[in-house]
Formats: C-alpha cells, structure tokens, sequence
C-alpha cells in the first residue's frame, strides 16, 4: 500500500517526551495513510529498548545510531528510508493535537510549488512558540537574524490564525514532498542541531518552492529538549551568514503592519512588537474606563485584548487593581502572581498582593510582603502607602479598640499614555 506520509523523529534519551510524542499521535491517528520511523542516537535512559518494542509490535520503525548523530544527519537518515510521499520531521518533545497530519497534507496539497509546511506550535500555557519565522535586520548587530514573529501570542490571535508564506518555518515540525526533499539533496550536514531548517526553506525558496505556515495543524512543543542544542550555535551562524548573508532581507513588516503591531528594536538585539494606531486608540479607550473608575469595563476589556496579542506584565498589574477594587479577592490574586511570575523584580504586583492578603483578611501575610518591599525598594514613590499598610497589621496585632482593620483599595491611578510593552 502507498504511504501518504513518513513521519520521523530523531531521539536522543528524554524517554518520557517521545513516549508523550507517540502516544498522542496514537491517540487520534491520523485518516490519511501514514508509518513513523524512529532515529535513535545512543539513547542510554531505556529509550532504545522502549522503541525496540514497538518496532516489534510493529508500531514504528527504528533506526539506531551509535555513536551518535546530529539533527540534520539523522533526519536525512529518515528520510531514505521513508516511504511515504511526503516527510515530516518532527521533534519528539511535541504533543500533536487531532488532526495535525492531515491538516499539513491538506495545505501542501492547496497550493502549486509547496516545498514544506510549517505548524502552528504551542508553549504547554497554549502561547505561541511559532506560527512563522521571519527576518529582521537588526542595526545594533549590522546584520539579518530569523526569529518567531508571533512567539508569545495568544493561541486564538487573527494574527496567527491564517495560513501565510513565509521564508521559513521551524523544522521541530515540518512537511516536505519526498521527492523534492531527495531533489534538494536534503539537509545541509554541516549545520549542527541548529539552522538547519532555516538553510532548507531558503534553498527550497531560491528554487522556486512556496514555504507555508498553517494554522490549523497544532501541537505542544516543549522547545529546547535535544541535549547540546545550542552548542554549536556559534559555527552555526556563522554558516548560515557565509551561504546566504548577502540575500537576507527583512520582511517581519509585511506580516505584523495589516495586523496592526509595530516594532521596535532593543539595545540587545532583541525586539518589542507593540500595538500600532489602531490598537493604541483600544488602549485610549481602556485609560478612559479606569479614570472614571469603570472597573468592571477596564476588565473586559483587557480580556478581549488578551485574544489579540500577549500580555506586558502592567496590564495583568491593571487587571489585578480592577478586580481588587471590585472586591474579588481570588481573581486579583491569580492576576497578580501571573504579572509577578512574568516580572519578578518589579514593586507592582508584589505591591498588589500585599494588598490582596490584607483584603483577605491575612494581615500577617500582608506585613510580611510589605516589609520585603520596603527592603528591595526603599525609595518606591508608595512607600507612604507601604507603611500604612504596616500600621494597619501591627494595630491589628495589638487588637487595638477602633481600629478600622477592613481594606479600602486606592483609586486606580490611571495608566500611561503608550501602550505597555
């Protein structure tokens, strides 16, 4: 019978990610014909004999390396022993969801010249890891660098929910026709467990090949799981710029101006995507509600936002201040521990949850949250506010008479012109 699709996995230990890969696929198999093949590279944490089984129950088939091999080498391995029509590479720290496989059929069989299909990949919070790599040039560095445009989006955002052509897209899971990978002479065997695919979708586009990114073949990726990852990141790039340097171009652009972002470029060679006019007049809109302390309003707003693009640790702040004034203690909480978990070292969100404590009811949890805050940030423009609250649980440790120990939340200082991020 005539396989649809090979999908190979190169392993090297990490037991418990490439039996969550396999069994997921198990789970809800695909309806199209498909075989997995295996690459195993000296796994010593019994990953070999786990695979060694399911080859002999058929479920796979297995093909050990020892010593070990990298990336690129390994899937090219898969591949001449693939025999469906197309290949897909696949990374074995992923979860598919249903229907992934012929989600990836589907769009390389929708379009003419399709050299390889990307997925939608998801952080386990259902965030976007990818959904499309592009290219920026970065002034501080005097040079071109690939990145995940969307990286940290929400799952549902417009923005990485079409199906679009990009330069590249990540190999941690990406279909290609056979017969064009075997053409291209597969993966280039000098790139060591890094750029590999980057080099691929380039030399499939220099030949006239489309590289699509679809939205509706999802998995987890847990991202980073390959032992000696970035080891070689170095060489690596170095590579990368000597064979395609001079043809780089930016076109992150074209992708985020019609969804309305703009972006920015930091010191470090990293890069900010923030709101464009038309999201920065929904953040006018949302400064409004808060000064005429509409709260319930400011809150459902964020939520819808929050469909949109991902979040700066100040908006869950804002968002945790709405629900304290409104009395509900449990929301205010979760939002302030997730900005805090976002960024640790700010005042803000600590600040809130002494708040919340001493709204509850815990006053020592309150003073003792307040006190560290008066430690790290001893010339915070709320220290006034700090020591009341201080006040506040050493009167109510005491049992002073007529004191008032219920919490009045401040008024909600209305946030700043320009949209966090």
């Amino acid at each position: 019978m005539d396989l649809k699709a090979s999908v190979v996995i190169p392993v090297r230990n990490k037991l418990e990610f490439t039996r969550q890969c396999l069994e997921s696929i198990a789970e809800a198999p695909p309806k199209l014909s498909y075989e997995i093949i295996v690459v195993d590279n000296a796994s010593d944490d019994g990953t070999y004999e786990f695979l060694k089984e399911k080859q002999d129950r058929g479920e796979l088939r297995l093909i050990h390396n020892d010593p070990p091999n990298p990336f690129a080498i390994s899937c090219n391995q898969g591949a001449m022993a693939a025999k469906g029509e197309y290949i897909v590479f696949l990374n074995n720290d992923t979860k598919a969801y249903p229907d992934w496989l012929d989600e990836m059929v589907a769009a390389a069989e929708k379009y003419q010249n399709v050299g390889a299909v990307g997925a939608k990949l998801l952080y386990p919070d259902e965030t976007i890891q990818h959904a499309g790599v592009a290219f920026h040039y970065f002034t501080s560095l005097k040079r071109y660098k690939p990145y995940h445009i969307f990286r940290d989006f929400p799952r549902g955002a417009p923005a990485v929910n079409k199906e679009l052509e990009f330069q590249v897209v990540t190999g941690a899971c990406l279909l290609t026709p056979k017969s064009i990978f075997h053409e291209m002479g597969g993966f280039d065997e000098r790139f060591i467990n890094e750029f590999e695919d980057v080099d691929y979708c380039l030399r499939l586009r220099d030949k006239g090949y489309k590289v699509i990114y679809t939205p509706k073949a999802e998995l987890i990726h847990y991202e980073g799981q390959t032992p000696g990852r970035h080891d070689h990141l170095d060489k690596n790039g170095l590579l990368l710029q000597e064979k395609w340097g001079s043809r780089f171009r930016s076109d992150d652009l074209q992708y985020l101006e019609p969804e309305g972002f703009a972006i920015m470029e930091e010191g470090n060679g990293a890069l900010s995507i923030y709101p464009g006019a038309e999201l920065q007049q929904w953040w006018d809109e949302i400064q409004k509600f808060v000064k005429a302390s509409l709260f319930r309003e400011v809150i459902a707003e964020i939520e819808e936002l929050a469909q949109i693009i991902p979040f700066d640790y100040e908006i869950l702040e804002l968002k945790g201040n709405c629900h304290l004034n409104l009395g509900e203690i449990k929301e205010a909480r979760s939002a302030f521990a997730n900005a805090q978990s976002m960024e640790p070292h700010s005042p803000g969100p600590k600040w809130g949850l002494a708040q919340v404590a001493a709204a509850d009811g815990k006053m020592r949890e309150a003073g003792m949250r307040v006190q560290r805050l008066i430690r790290e940030f001893p010339q915070d423009e709320r220290r006034d506010d700090w020591l009341s609250l201080v006040k506040a649980v050493d009167d109510s440790t005491v049992g002073r008479k007529g004191v008032d120990y219920s919490f009045k939340p401040n008024s909600l200082t209305p946030p700043g012109n320009e949209f966090p991020g």
